[in-house]
């Protein structure tokens, strides 16, 4: 009796540690309606429907996300692709597992005295940081009219979206590149939208769920697990705004009944990718950037830069197919 006592003592430690929900560490990177996936998975508990864990989310800005998953703090986040490749580029072990934006979902809006696309040669758009979605979205603005940046066209990095804004307000920059909600104070203002970079068919890696190399191989039921709520978190927002809109109200911190809720659903929200599935093209567009100061970067493969094997195998199961939109 005694010694079955001593078996089950030992044993109900281990009991107990099993029956804890696992943790996940996640962050996400801006403030911005690209950004909800993470937010609803989170909130609506689809990492607790897909796994059981337990989640912390938390907003690191910018890049640093990729400096706190290499350091340990964070698992996975929710990033900019361009950061992801610009640091995998220069040595750091991190993948793109999946991409939820592949459009970049910016607009190009111009001072009073541009009356036409054509108006802006010998004038200066003002984008967001260099190497930043926002930058990268001024080059494919200026690609797309086959002008080349700082000749035909300045790009100037201004900083986030009401610094453009600003700029402009002030007179220092004719255009800018700018995204909900702040485009939609520059059209109160008088800066009106003279061309949408969401009509594109341009797949950039906009926003990126992005984890090192390292938690990959430690952790792959858990990358799937994560792809999974990603992907339902996304059919969510595009079918059941009463669910999801609260969520988005509650992080961008606007009123439920914020007009801009609905129109950022409508709008960019169609263009959230519920397949996850990463492009390769995106990525060679950011390495041709990033090429010109590192010449040796242009042989590199987009592909190296993408983990597609747990996308792949959610296809394969037909973990998509349970979740159809229009």
């Amino acid at each position: 009796m005694i010694l079955v006592i001593l078996v089950v003592w030992a044993l109900l430690p281990l009991q107990l540690d099993a029956a804890q929900p696992k943790k996940l560490r996640l962050a996400f990177s801006a403030f911005a309606y690209a950004n909800p996936p993470f937010w609803i998975a989170h909130e609506l508990k689809l990492f607790e429907k897909y796994g059981g864990y337990e989640t912390e989310l938390i907003y690191v800005g910018g890049s640093r996300p990729i400096q706190a998953m290499l350091g340990g703090s964070i698992d996975v986040s929710q990033v900019g692709g361009a950061a992801a490749v610009a640091a995998a580029a220069n040595g750091a072990e991190i993948a793109i597992l999946g991409t939820v934006f592949t459009r970049l979902t910016f607009a190009i809006h111009v001072s009073p005295q541009i009356k036409q696309i054509s108006d802006l040669k010998g004038k200066t758009i003002a984008a967001g940081a260099v190497g930043g979605n926002s930058y990268f979205a001024a080059l494919a603005f200026l690609r797309h009219f086959n002008w080349v940046a700082n000749r035909e066209v300045g790009v100037m990095a201004a900083g986030g979206s009401p610094e453009v804004l600003a700029g402009m307000l002030q007179g220092r920059f004719q255009a800018g590149v700018l995204t909900p909600p702040t485009s939609h104070a520059a059209t109160k203002a008088g800066h009106r939208e003279i061309f949408d970079l969401a009509g594109l068919d341009f797949p950039f890696p906009v926003i990126s769920v992005v984890t090192t190399r390292k938690y990959i191989d430690a952790n792959p039921d858990t990358i799937l697990n994560i792809l999974r709520a990603t992907s339902e978190a996304i059919y969510l927002y595009k079918t059941r705004p009463e669910l999801t809109l609260p969520v988005v109200a509650k992080y961008m911190r606007v009123p439920k009944d914020d007009p801009a809720l609905v129109a950022a659903q409508e709008g960019p929200g169609k263009h959230l990718n519920q397949f996850l599935t990463p492009n390769p093209e995106g990525v060679k567009f950011v390495l041709d950037f990033l090429a010109e100061k590192q010449p040796s970067l242009k042989a590199k493969n987009p592909n190296d830069f993408i983990d597609a094997r747990f996308v792949r195998k959610l296809e394969e199961e037909g973990f998509f197919k349970k979740f159809v939109t229009k």
